[in-house]
Order: C-alpha cells, then sequence, then structure tokens
C-alpha cells in the first residue's frame, strides 16, 4: 500500500480528491503560492461589469497616453477611413444603403463610420455599447442609430425576470429587452426615470469574457494596473529630471555662519560665472539625481507586457521601431492583422452591422425604396503590409492559379469590383479618345515596358524572373 492508499483509506474520500487536485502545480499550496487567492465567482454576477473598473478605464482613457494609444490604435485599425461596409451585388441597394449611410446618426452629427468608430471605442473603454433604433423621418429610409453608453442602464430594476437592468423570459435565457435612462444620469438635475426598450429595439454589443457572459468588461481591465503605475514611475522620472535641472552652489563659512543673512552676500550667479568668497569659505554644489541607465530598458518591458495584454503590437503601442526588422515587424503586422480581423467579423459585424443592415433592409423593401432583399458581405479595410509590391504580386499569382477571383481581391481592399471595371473602362476610353499611349496601358505594354503584340488583353507577369 502506497502513501496516497494510506492517506485515502485514513481520512476518507475528501482527503482522495485534495490528493488529486494536488497533481496539478496551480492547485498546490505551500510558502509558493501562499500569496495567490482566487474565489470561484458567478460568470454572471454584478463585478461582470465593475461601476470601478470602468470608470478607471474611462479615466486612464482620457489622461493616459498609452491607454490612448491601445483604443484608438485598435479603433482606426478595425474601423478605418473607410468603415466596415456591404456590398452588394445589386447597384439599387448599394446607391440606397449609401444614401442612408450619410445621415444615419439620430443626433444628425456623425455619418455610418463615425458611429461604427463610436460603438467600437465605447465598447472597448466602457466594456459594452447599447445602439437604439429611433426615426429619421426626412430619410428615404426611416432608420436612424442613437449610440448609448452602459451608464444608461438602469441596473436598479430588478425583480423575478429581470436582472440588473435586463429583462429575460421565463428562464433566463433569451432576452426580453432593457431598462434604459431617457437621459444621461449624470446630468446634473437630471431626474432618474428609466423606461422599457424591447431588444428588438436595441442592440447590446459587447465581448463576452466566457460563456453564458451577459455583460462586458473593458478591454483594457487586465492592464489597467501596469498602465497606472507606469504613467506614475514616468510621472516620477519627469519630476526627478526636473530636480536635476536645479544646479545649486551653497556657500561654506569657515566659522559656520550664514552669508545669506548679510545685504548682497552671496551674488547673483549668471551662466559659466563664478564668484570670489571670503577667506576660509568654500563652494559645494548639488548632486541632483538621473533618470539612470534602467529607465528606457524598463518602459520598453512593461510596454511589451501591456501590449501583450491587450493584443496590440509594441511597435504600434509605443510607436518605437528602433529595434524592429523587416521580418520581426512582418510577423508583428500579420499578427495584429489577425487580431483587427477577428474585432471586425466576430465582433462588429454579428452584433452591430448584420443586425442594423437587417432592420434596414426590411424597411427599405416595404416602403418601395428597393425592389427586394439583396445579400451583403461585409468588407473591413486591411492594415498594409510592410512591401506592398510582393503582397500585390502574390495576389496576381493567386488570381491567375485560380485560388481567387479580381471580385474576392477588390472586395478585399474594400471596393466593388463594379466600380473599379467600370472606372478602367472610361478611363481607357478616354485615352483612347486623346490619343494618349501610357506605359501603364496593359492593353498597349506589358509589365516589363515591351509593346504588345496584339493590342488584347494585358499579359501579366510569368514568373519570378520576369517580376525581377
Amino acid at each position: 500500500m502506497n502513501i496516497r492508499s494510506f492517506l485515502a483509506g485514513l481520512l476518507g474520500r475528501g482527503a482522495e480528491v485534495r490528493t488529486r487536485s494536488a497533481l496539478w502545480d496551480a492547485a498546490g499550496g505551500g510558502n509558493r503560492l501562499a500569496n495567490w487567492s482566487a474565489q470561484p465567482t458567478a460568470v454572471n454576477a454584478w463585478v461582470d461589469n465593475p461601476v470601478l473598473v470602468r470608470a478607471r478605464a474611462e479615466g486612464e482613457y482620457r489622461n493616459n497616453p498609452w491607454a490612448r494609444k491601445i483604443v484608438d490604435g485598435i479603433v482606426t485599425a478595425a474601423i478605418g477611413a473607410g468603415g466596415v461596409n456591404p456590398q452588394f451585388k445589386d447597384r439599387a441597394a448599394t446607391q440606397a444603403w449609401d444614401a442612408w449611410a450619410t445621415s444615419c446618426d439620430a443626433a444628425g452629427r456623425l455619418d455610418w463610420v463615425a458611429l461604427s468608430y463610436l460603438v467600437l471605442q465605447t465598447v472597448a473603454v466602457s466594456g459594452e455599447c447599447f445602439v437604439r433604433f429611433a426615426v429619421n423621418p426626412d430619410a428615404p429610409v426611416p432608420l436612424a442609430l442613437q449610440v448609448l453608453g452602459p451608464e444608461f442602464l438602469d441596473t436598479s430594476r430588478v425583480d423575478q425576470d429581470t436582472y440588473a437592468g435586463i429583462r429575460y423570459e421565463h428562464g433566463g435565457v433569451r432576452r426580453v429587452g432593457y431598462w434604459l435612462f431617457e437621459r444621461h444620469p449624470n446630468l446634473v438635475l437630471t431626474p432618474y426615470h428609466s423606461v422599457f426598450v424591447p431588444a428588438s429595439e436595441c442592440l447590446h454589443i459587447f465581448k463576452p469574457v466566457m460563456p453564458g457572459a451577459e455583460r462586458g468588461v473593458s478591454w483594457l481591465a487586465p492592464v489597467l494596473l501596469a498602465l497606472r503605475e507606469l504613467q506614475e514611475y514616468s510621472e516620477a522620472a519627469l519630476v526627478r529630471q526636473k530636480i536635476a535641472s536645479l544646479f545649486t552652489g551653497y556657500v561654506q563659512t569657515g566659522d559656520g555662519s550664514n552669508p545669506l543673512n548679510s545685504t548682497d552676500a552671496v551674488p547673483t550667479l549668471e551662466p559659466g560665472s563664478m564668484c570670489r568668497l571670503q577667506p576660509g569659505e568654500a563652494v559645494a554644489f548639488s548632486e541632483p539625481p538621473d533618470a539612470g541607465p534602467t529607465y528606457d530598458p524598463f518602459v520598453r518591458s512593461t510596454l511589451r507586457k501591456i501590449g501583450s495584454g491587450v493584443n496590440v503590437p509594441y511597435e504600434v503601442l509605443a510607436n518605437d521601431i528602433s529595434t524592429c526588422t523587416f521580418a520581426s515587424g512582418r510577423m508583428a503586422l500579420l499578427e495584429w492583422r489577425r487580431h483587427i480581423e477577428a474585432v471586425q467579423h466576430a465582433l462588429m459585424v454579428p452584433q452591430f452591422c448584420t443586425p442594423v443592415l437587417e432592420r434596414w433592409m426590411r424597411l427599405a423593401v416595404s416602403l418601395g425604396v428597393i425592389p427586394q432583399p439583396a445579400r451583403a458581405r461585409w468588407i473591413g479595410p486591411q492594415i498594409a503590409m510592410l512591401d506592398e509590391r510582393h503582397e500585390t504580386l502574390a495576389v496576381v499569382q493567386k488570381i491567375r492559379a485560380g485560388l481567387m477571383s479580381r471580385a474576392e481581391a477588390v472586395s478585399e481592399i474594400g471596393w466593388n469590383v463594379e466600380d473599379i471595371d467600370r472606372e478602367i473602362a472610361a478611363d481607357n476610353q478616354r485615352a483612347d479618345a486623346l490619343g494618349l499611349t501610357l506605359d501603364s496601358d496593359p492593353r498597349r505594354t506589358t509589365l516589363q515596358g515591351q509593346e504588345q503584340q496584339s493590342g488584347g488583353q494585358a499579359q501579366l507577369d510569368a514568373g519570378p524572373s520576369a517580376q525581377a
């Protein structure tokens, strides 16, 4: 009988379970793990969207430059200047959507791209965001969007089917609606009055931290403490350097008297000048502290840890490419691109873009703006690589090998292939009418600048030797 069997027989089943759990180092005990306290908690406990964490995250976003860079970097990469837009095969649907997207804000200030930017920014900083459907009677498709922060949720509303302002069907699985304040609850002299908004009239956008989560948490939560302490460390180093600039001289007398008590005992020192002293007096200078050689390595190391916690490359977070090579930069950008694509197509498209499009499509068809529902493909901006030439050549080779179509290649850069084809045809027609012969015209010259033998289609690159 071994020791484990003896303990199990002596102490009972509980001891056997505890002995089995000790097989995992992370479940063990002892002095090494004495300060590691972790308590299991319910996935939808109130602390899942803590007010204090949200307030600290919003404060750091306002005042901490690295927190601002994290959020703005993610939002700018995911939304960009063109936004995440639907691509229709139907020309009428495209024109109708473009007309509506310019005035989709309920407040009348923002367009579709700016609203998308605001939604993702709110989700990243505050953890979640509400988008309420409104009516715009002046638009051909009378749909407007109102973006609300998580503070608009009246969490005091609690009953048998309502938890923290969210009402569920019997069983607590599917949502029925939300209790939202009519005005911002932090406005002065604003009464705390909330109204019930059905779930069909409001979107709740957040990134679940685990299965079954009903609220979102700020994306800055894992690095908030590091961001705060790094900011304090940086400010302390700055103050230390200010002190270092106060280079001061002290007059020491032989009898210990203070020469500053007498009038004009110590004249004002100008840069590079010294004053003569009385016999027995000496001058001593201050030795102000220096930031030291460890400041820069420590900041770099901390920023790398923070970047790992929020999936942002160090080079993007710190705006520092001094130690970046082509290979390391490309690897960082590839990982960054995968993360941004996940934000676009695993968060923004299913929770925000698609529900808005479905609502807009129903209204547009019912009002006769478009004849029938049109299928759409969501296209977001892509992160450019370090060498666009080789990236483009790789796309050309995929098209020639039949691995992708021109339509797919064009859509990946955010354009519609039909629009591109029409523009190319118009350019060619205009050049022919004016008698222009350009070496960029593939109908007349090859990729190597040689004249085409027949004025047909362009000959694309045939191999690596020709590419060079």
